[in-house]
């Protein structure tokens, strides 16, 4: 059933905070390169807006894309003024096209392990407490590129942050996602799902170099939040702790860098 545009347009606002997107099952996407990883994508799109202009003198890449989305009889297309688009945007120039998409179903690990797919040793990221939405967008790029099976997000994490989505570039659009509000409740899970659990330390860690898995257990690598990392209790709940050599006088990676230099070492390992 089609929606109208006063609606849609106070969905959208509604969807830029966590209760928004928490109460209405959807999260929202902004630019041309995202709208055509959307509708690539299995997301159930409910919305987009158009500005006029973008309609109005549309180059190849804009046809192909406006007849994409008038195709699909599921979704609700609105034309919108530029300046009414801008204002939406606040100014960012990712491209004068934003959508709404239903929230994807929570990945589910037992069915990762089982399907077979490539990774190392079907592992997954687990991003703890990341506040800043830039760095969760980048680490679901890394997570993606790097073969992991999915993308685990633990209290304040939050993949569906409107600039996480952005920074993730489509990623978040192929990458299973799972949340879970304590650290508590994700060990219980991969626990019960054997998963050998290992976490990045900026120091007093096993050299990365010296990771080793003997029973060839799906691997869980966790990072923690960018201004402490993991928690105490966290990494007394861990089956390895590694750490990342340095030069003297540098105290840590960034969250992505170290993701990204750990999750490099795990794939060779497996391959």
């Amino acid at each position: 059933m089609k929606v109208g545009l006063n609606r849609r347009l106070a969905e959208w606002e509604r969807l830029q905070s966590p209760g928004g997107r928490a109460e209405l099952g959807c999260f929202s996407f902004e630019g041309t390169r995202l709208a055509e990883r959307a509708l690539r994508s299995q997301l159930r799109l409910e919305t987009v807006f158009v500005s006029t202009s973008f309609g109005g003198k549309p180059g190849a890449r804009e046809a192909l894309l406006l007849a994409e989305l008038h195709a699909r009889a599921d979704l609700d297309l609105h034309l919108l003024p530029d300046p009414q688009l801008a204002e939406l945007t606040a100014g960012r120039t990712f491209g004068q096209v934003l959508g709404i998409a239903r929230t994807p179903r929570e990945a589910q690990l037992d069915q990762l392990k089982s399907s077979g797919a490539s990774g190392f040793q079907n592992g997954v990221l687990v991003v703890v407490d990341a506040t800043d939405p830039g760095n969760v967008g980048a680490l679901l790029r890394t997570a993606l590129a790097s073969g992991a099976q999915a993308l685990l997000t633990v209290g304040s994490t939050d993949a569906f942050h409107p600039k996480a989505v952005r920074t993730s570039m489509g990623s978040l659009f192929r990458m299973p996602i799972r949340h879970f509000p304590s650290s508590a409740e994700l060990f219980a899970v991969l626990k019960q799902e054997q998963f050998l659990l290992c976490g990045a330390v900026a120091r007093d860690g096993k050299r990365l170099d010296e990771f080793s898995n003997p029973a060839g257990q799906p691997v869980a690598l966790l990072v923690g939040s960018e201004a402490f990392g993991l928690s105490e209790e966290d990494q007394a709940a861990l089956d390895q702790r590694l750490s990342i050599p340095m030069p003297a006088g540098v105290d840590s990676l960034s969250i992505n860098a170290a993701a990204s230099v750990c999750l490099y070492e795990l794939l060779s390992r497996a391959r």
